[in-house]
């Protein structure tokens, strides 16, 4: 599997709202920062976080751009998510994967804070 068909289906899992899969997919010792947040080491440290985020109903994530060279894939993407209860939100981003022995061992996303604290208080 190539680094971007890794980060693919990575991405497909989040779609199919199964996070243990997704994190399934990281390495036990993965750096994952979500910036300008406070990055976060370990896998299960960033499935505590990811489970974390409150009672989701659906997961939409859609890649608008993809690329990859060598072990580095990039993303653009709208990662949408619907909350129990119906409030949406809807936060585009930057992502950053790096992959080694077909496993995540890199994670970052770059978004604007102030966009997402807008919509989880709208």
């Amino acid at each position: 599997m190539s680094s971007m068909q890794i980060v693919q289906a990575f991405l497909d899992a989040w779609n199919e709202n199964d996070i243990d899969k997704a994190c399934d997919m990281l390495a036990e010792d993965v750096f994952y920062h979500n910036i300008p947040m406070e990055p976060i080491n370990g896998r299960e440290a960033a499935r505590a976080m990811l489970k974390g985020m409150g009672d989701l109903e659906d997961i939409n994530w859609e890649t608008t751009a993809i690329a990859e060279n060598g072990d580095i894939v990039m993303t653009e993407r709208v990662d949408g998510f619907t909350f129990k209860g119906g409030k949406k939100i809807a936060i585009p981003l930057m992502g950053i994967f790096k992959v080694k022995n077909g496993e995540i061992v890199e994670w970052k996303d770059y978004f604007d804070l102030g966009d997402f604290q807008r919509q989880m208080a709208g």
